[in-house]
């Protein structure tokens, strides 16, 4: 039984939101020129994915209420249950809008002084000193919030990195309101990145990204309607996959007898 994880898109900014109402989408998503689809339910901070793994149909469940990353075999009726810090679970972009006005919100444990108004990007923010101690050393961190959007605009960091972010709002996509970000990034190391997000305002969602290497990740078809809590459980009828069935690989065996040797 091969286990599929599906990574998703990354928000900006997922400290202290509230879940996006309940809502089902097909997520979509190139990497290396190659595209793959599932359906996803999402509700109350739990997500459901229903795809194709070798033509066998599976589903893969996130229940964050319970910590757990589910995985259903739907022909042979089995499952894997793990708890979801060990099962590296996919980066989630459905977090709800950022609405502290206080970057120590996200920066738990750091002083944050509020220094003066500026236009950043053509869109008025707030500028703020972020200080983190650390080892015993004070650390700077400059970062500008949208006054609009409480997100942030601009930050530059102590080691040199830095991101910058151009806002544009009242966009349509696939029949819905959107706001792009178009982002840059600077890495410490130089090395410059930019990549582009669509939120959708109603669901306050990245409904898709796209990055400068090719990659892209998309919810299309969104329907926002009741999900009930029967997508986030593992059927009754379902027996729970046994591993040591499985017939060992000839390499792992190899291993295993020069061990022993």
């Amino acid at each position: 039984m091969k286990l599929l994880v599906l990574p998703l898109l990354i928000i900006l900014g997922v400290s202290n939101t509230v879940f996006a109402v309940s809502f089902s989408a097909d997520a979509v998503q190139i990497r290396d020129g190659q595209f793959s689809h599932s359906r996803m339910f999402w509700s109350q901070g739990n997500v459901r994915f229903e795809y194709l793994e070798d033509g066998v149909p599976m589903v893969q469940i996130v229940d964050n209420t319970k910590s757990k990353i589910i995985w259903l075999d739907t022909e042979n009726k089995i499952y894997v249950e793990r708890e979801l810090e060990d099962a590296q679970p996919p980066e989630l972009t459905v977090k709800g809008k950022h609405l502290d006005q206080n970057p120590c919100a996200v920066f738990v444990g750091a002083e944050c002084t509020r220094l003066k108004e500026a236009v950043i990007n053509e869109r008025n923010a707030v500028k703020w000193l972020i200080t983190l101690n650390v080892q015993g050393e004070d650390r700077h961190i400059f970062q500008w919030l949208d006054k609009k959007l409480n997100i942030p605009l601009r930050q530059q960091n102590p080691d040199g990195s830095m991101l910058d972010v151009v806002v544009q709002e009242n966009l349509e996509m696939n029949g819905r309101k959107v706001r792009k970000h178009e982002i840059f990034a600077v890495g410490p190391d130089g090395v410059r990145n930019h990549s582009i997000q669509w939120h959708d305002t109603e669901l306050e969602i990245v409904m898709r990204q796209q990055n400068d290497n090719g990659t892209m990740d998309e919810l299309r078809n969104i329907k926002v309607e009741p999900i009930g809590n029967d997508k986030f459980s593992i059927p009754k009828d379902y027996k729970q996959f046994d591993a040591s069935k499985l017939t060992p690989r000839p390499e792992a065996i190899a291993n295993k007898n020069q061990l022993t040797d």
